[in-house]
């Protein structure tokens, strides 16, 4: 009991703190904003200097728009270099499995699906590695992996569709700012401003917006490109990589006995002995 009191009595200090901070803070920025905007010259005439804050903040989006440019180009030229057939399911690679299925040699497989960073041997070392447990564990394991290679590929573009869609915020928000800055000279000038300090709060705000939509416009453009060429690419990559888990599908009823399940099941690296097509088939009839 006298632990709650203790902190409430606290947290009441604490609230005091901060309202007294937030309170400072409001008087020194209202402070700023009141300063002398506009200074008479010797003909009578106003002249509207731009408030030092509202300037701040115009310069603090300009540089926020500039950075989301930046990191949208390198986002786009990372999915350029990383989101191809090339990385994602090479030929070379490909071959290379099918040339150690057909020769037999499940240990070298395994070897090469462990170490290789290709989507096909990712997925198809999760199949493989689960043999001991059956085909259906062996195709779980391999959707499990080829979900999560997609997945994958997907968060790599993502900020793309983030940037996107804050560009035209932050462009609006310079817009807000332009035209508070534009009828701020018209208040500071008494109704008399002039169309040189007016032009330039309407110069800001259309710049801004000019300039979050040149963001977001291509982000979003090369997002839906991106994410259009993933979803291709990454269903043909686990379609493949079914198709080499099928040729390498053991006896379900004695899985474990095979040497890929056997070799499974004690940690080892060899992987069972595929069953023929045609005699499955037969079997089956």
């Amino acid at each position: 009991m006298v632990g709650s009191f203790r902190f409430a009595g606290a947290f009441r200090k604490s609230s005091v703190r901060m309202g007294a901070s937030a309170a400072a803070a409001m008087l020194v920025l209202g402070g700023l904003a009141s300063s002398a905007s506009a200074q008479s010259v010797g003909s009578g005439t106003t002249v509207y200097h731009p408030n030092p804050i509202l300037m701040g903040l115009d310069y603090t989006v300009i540089v926020v728009l500039v950075c989301a440019s930046l990191a949208s180009i390198a986002l786009i030229i990372d999915a350029i270099i990383h989101i191809k057939e090339s990385r994602i399911a090479p030929v070379e690679t490909i071959e290379h499995i099918r040339t150690l299925i057909n020769a037999r040699q499940f240990k070298d497989l395994m070897d090469f699906t462990a170490t290789d960073e290709c989507f096909v041997s990712k997925a198809l070392f999760a199949g493989v590695r689960r043999a001991h447990l059956g085909y259906s564990a062996m195709r779980e394991g391999l959707d499990t992996a080829a979900a999560e290679q997609s997945s994958n590929l997907f968060r790599r573009i993502e900020m793309l569709n983030v940037i996107g869609n804050i560009g035209p915020l932050i462009g609006l928000l310079g817009t807000v700012l332009g035209m508070i800055m534009a009828f701020m000279a018209l208040h500071y000038t008494g109704g008399n401003a002039k169309v040189n300090d007016l032009s330039a709060g309407i110069a800001t705000a259309l710049w801004h917006t000019f300039g979050g939509l040149a963001v977001a416009i291509p982000s979003l453009i090369a997002f839906g490109f991106f994410r259009t060429k993933i979803d291709k690419m990454a269903m043909r990559a686990t379609l493949l990589s079914e198709e080499l888990l099928e040729s390498l599908r053991p006896q379900d009823s004695k899985s474990a006995a095979t040497p890929m399940g056997a070799a499974a099941a004690s940690g080892g690296t060899a992987v069972a002995r595929p069953v023929p097509r045609r005699a499955e088939a037969a079997k089956e009839s």
